[in-house]
Order: C-alpha cells, then structure tokens, then sequence
C-alpha cells in the first residue's frame, strides 16, 4: 500500500550530498516503504546544465538523468528506514550496470522516475531505475547506492 513520502524536501535532502544546482528531483509523487519510489523532474529550458549547449533543442544529459534516479533511491532508502533522520546519514551512488538510453529527455518534458529496491545488506542498497516521458522509456539501469553514517564534528 502506497504512503506518503517525507515531504520536506530540505529534510529529504539532509541524505543526499547535493545542494542547488545539483538537486535532480523535483517533487516526490508516491512511495512505498522497503519498495518503491515516484517522483519527477521538470525539465525546464534555464537548468544550469543547458548553458554551454548549443544545441535547438537542448536534451537533459544522459548521466544527470542517472543521477536524478539515485536522488530518488535516496529518498526510497529514507522512507524506508534504512537512513538515520534528521542527517544522521548520507547517501551515496557507488555505481551502476546493465544501463540502456533509449531516447533524451528534452528541455520542456517532464521526466517521470521510479526506483525499486532489490536487495539491501549492511547498508548498500541495489535497486532497478526506470526513468520515462510519457510512459516512453528514455534509460533503464540498476543503482547500487551506499548509506553511511554522517560523523558529529568534534567539538572544543
């Protein structure tokens, strides 16, 4: 049965190690615990990433859409408990295999992203990552993603 998400998406954003211009989701739509994970991310033409192309019609790299699924397994991995709260934890992508692009994702579309979590172990998580436009998928892969313990500065 679906559940809502954490909807803060500073405290979401306490686990991943990204801040602007580097935050690829943009809204969590429904997840799962211990499951699965929907969100999206409004591919707008003035993203930093699109200033040095110069391209007509400007499509959303490759790597970044890879990276916007991680984002999203990260939110996954805290609503599922796998992540301590309140920034006791960091998540991070350790890697990724069995990837196919089908299509871009072009400046104006809306890129849809769902993550399901496979199998977890003393805090590496593997997931399947699907990312479409309008149910046409544009890449494929499986995230493997590592949660580790964020460390109190030493105070004095």
């Amino acid at each position: 049965m679906p559940a809502n998400p954490p909807s803060d998406i500073q405290r979401v954003f306490r686990h991943v190690p990204h801040r602007y211009p580097l935050v690829l989701v943009d809204h969590i739509d429904a997840c799962e615990a211990g499951a699965w994970v929907r969100a999206h991310k409004h591919v707008s033409f003035d993203e930093p990433f699109f200033e040095t192309i110069g391209d007509t019609r400007p499509s959303m790299p490759p790597m970044l859409i890879i990276e916007a699924l991680a984002q999203a397994g990260g939110v996954l991995c805290l609503h599922s408990g796998l992540s301590k709260p309140d920034g006791g934890s960091i998540t991070f992508l350790a890697g990724i295999d069995h990837t196919r692009f089908e299509r871009p994702a072009y400046a104006g579309e809306t890129l849809s992203l769902e993550c399901r979590i496979d199998r977890t172990l003393r805090g590496v998580v593997r997931m399947t990552g699907r990312a479409t436009v309008d149910e046409e998928l544009v890449v494929e892969t499986r995230l493997t993603v590592v949660i580790r313990d964020v460390e109190e500065p030493a105070s004095g």
